[in-house]
């Protein structure tokens, strides 16, 4: 071999390498434009590709609508909230309470969140007991203080529940989104956490365990909430994959099976709407759908013990999450129960492996 050809050898190399490494890229674009599709589009497909299979169109089918929930509004009694506005503040100056009421009556308490309405609440039940120790008990500051730590002790768990249906966060939780989940499941652990650590809050303040509760550990829960959108993004995937099994199932019942898998006809058309079950359903949706399972599966029984008994005016919601005889979690696989056994029977009547 001459020099000069040993020379552009490596060249030659190199270049084949950058070739392959170029087409190696595209390629993986491609498989990741080709997989980006969100659920909501694959669905959709799957059910057009099964019309177009069977030569029958879809019927037109109402869409999913938000949860109706009642407002749940913080109904304090404007009477106490009085008497304390009128409290000497300077007889509170050797108690912490002294700064909690100032802060609290001030413009920016007057339109706190209501994380910040559950943490006054919480906090002042924490301080007016060293604070009423300190005072007389015969003036006018210690009955109002003593007055108002009963309460709000009585009113906290309601403060608990207006969080719940007042927070942004935790509110639209129950509300229709496009934001998809992550394959990954990405936020998950960290959910549970915020919820369970939510949970403990409120079994606390059931069991009157005021001393024990971290009052600032509030906020850092709901930012965890609101980092990862993952409860919105579940339910509404959920709620959205129950819907469109329902659909898809309703439409394929509709099919003539004796017809399609007449032995006496080319199967040609049964094999056309077998891959497109294959294709869809059962190479990208039953995954997605077991990942959203397993995620609600985690989830649900947290649901259920802070939204479950939290109000008896939200009917929709209390169906979500009730224990018998349906609620999400256990309407989701029926329907993906629902529309499986409707392919069982296809494959059984048409004599196709669905492998």
């Amino acid at each position: 071999m001459s020099l000069s050809k040993t020379r552009n050898q490596p060249n030659w190399q190199d270049n084949q390498v950058k070739r392959f490494g170029y087409l190696g890229t595209l390629f993986a674009c491609l498989l990741i434009s080709a997989c980006s599709d969100k659920p909501t589009d694959i669905n959709e497909q799957y059910q057009q590709r099964l019309a177009t299979a069977l030569d029958k169109p879809l019927p037109v089918t109402p869409p999913l609508n938000n949860l109706k929930l009642t407002p749940v509004h913080n109904n304090v009694n404007p009477a106490t909230a009085q008497q304390l506005s009128i409290v000497q503040l300077a007889q509170l100056s050797h108690c912490k309470l002294h700064t909690l009421i100032a802060e609290h009556n001030s413009q920016l308490g007057k339109v706190a969140s209501s994380a910040g309405q559950l943490t006054y609440q919480i906090q002042f039940i924490q301080l007016a007991p060293s604070c009423l120790e300190k005072l007389n008990s015969e003036s006018k500051s210690y009955q109002a203080i003593k007055h108002e730590l009963a309460n709000k002790k009585q009113q906290l768990l309601k403060q608990f529940n207006h969080l719940l249906y007042n927070d942004p966060e935790l509110k639209r939780t129950w509300q229709l989104t496009s934001y998809a989940l992550d394959n990954n499941l990405a936020g998950l652990v960290e959910t549970e956490l915020a919820l369970q650590n939510l949970l403990t809050l409120k079994q606390q303040i059931i069991q009157q365990q005021y001393t024990q509760i971290d009052s600032q550990a509030l906020y850092p829960q709901l930012s965890q909430l609101r980092q990862f959108n993952f409860n919105q993004a579940l339910v509404s995937a959920v709620r959205q994959q129950t819907y469109f099994n329902h659909s898809t199932s309703r439409y394929l019942t509709s099919i003539d099976l004796s017809a399609l898998c007449n032995p006496l006809k080319n199967k040609r058309q049964a094999q056309i709407v077998s891959n497109v079950f294959k294709k869809y359903y059962l190479s990208q949706l039953q995954p997605y759908q077991a990942q959203l399972s397993g995620a609600l599966e985690r989830l649900m029984p947290l649901y259920q013990a802070l939204w479950l008994n939290s109000t008896t005016n939200q009917p929709e919601l209390r169906a979500l999450l009730q224990q018998q005889p349906s609620n999400l979690l256990t309407a989701f696989k029926e329907s993906a129960k629902t529309h499986v056994t409707w392919w069982q029977k296809f494959y059984k009547k048409c004599e196709i492996s669905p492998i």
